[in-house]
């Protein structure tokens, strides 16, 4: 049990650095809190998360200041400060780490394919605990570790879209949605038929989403998917699709 005991703490110290960014977000957000706020925050995500109450323009500031002076974090540092930011209660946090980790890619992916295989469990990880869109939608429409790594992502992300967890799936739909010409259609269409019999409007939204934004590019084969191949897959009971009309985009 001992041993047990001090690996565990072993595991959650954390490291100078990161608290060194840990403080300086908790002193920031105090300094901005606004009660009342919070209180309004914490009604519209119906109780999920407390929040400081920062106003995002506000939030956005302190953020950015925060990433101005913080010390370079190491790979390790990084999924470090994601974890600890998702442990802690105020959702200012999690947006913190979320935003973070979208724009630090080539941190993540590391120099081996372990390092972007570490990195992707973390962000597993910010995807399916203390789930919403704010934070989910940050990480998933990026989709850069797949671009430049897709055969370590391609498969990983292919297992995301067949768990039992809709945000894992909407992650998936959408994490090609800034490839335009690049994007792998086949893929896409592939994902959108997974879910098609999905009846979760976070999922349906994601299919329209991912579609509407690749039809901008290429419509004839969004065309053509929507109209033959997923009414021919997946009909509802009237014999229309929940998304072909784009009334849920």
């Amino acid at each position: 049990m001992s041993h047990l005991l001090r690996g565990k703490s072993k595991a959650t110290r954390m490291s100078s650095n990161v608290s060194q960014v840990v403080k300086a977000l908790e002193n920031a957000y105090k300094s901005h809190a606004n009660a009342e706020k919070a209180i309004k925050m914490r009604k519209y995500v119906r109780r999920r998360f407390d929040y400081y109450g920062l106003k995002a323009a506000d939030r956005h500031e302190v953020d950015a200041n925060i990433r101005i002076k913080m010390p370079d974090l190491s790979l390790a540092e990084h999924h470090q400060l994601y974890n600890h930011c998702w442990d802690l209660p105020q959702r200012e946090y999690q947006l913190f780490a979320a935003e973070l980790a979208r724009d630090s890619v080539k941190i993540l992916i590391g120099i081996s394919d372990q390092d972007l295989t570490a990195s992707a469990s973390v962000v597993e990880n910010m995807i399916v605990k203390k789930s919403w869109w704010d934070c989910v939608d940050l990480l998933a429409p990026r989709g850069e570790f797949n671009r430049i790594k897709p055969e370590i992502m391609g498969p990983i992300i292919d297992k995301w879209v067949t768990k039992d967890n809709i945000w894992l799936k909407r992650a998936a739909i959408l994490h090609q949605l800034l490839y335009k010409e690049q994007t792998d259609q086949q893929k896409l269409f592939q994902y959108c038929l997974i879910c098609a019999t999905e009846e979760d409007l976070l999922i349906r939204r994601a299919i329209g989403w991912a579609l509407r934004n690749q039809s901008q590019v290429n419509p004839e084969a969004v065309k053509d998917f929507e109209e033959v191949k997923l009414q021919s897959d997946r009909k509802s009971q009237d014999g229309t699709l929940p998304c072909s009309d784009r009334t849920c985009i």
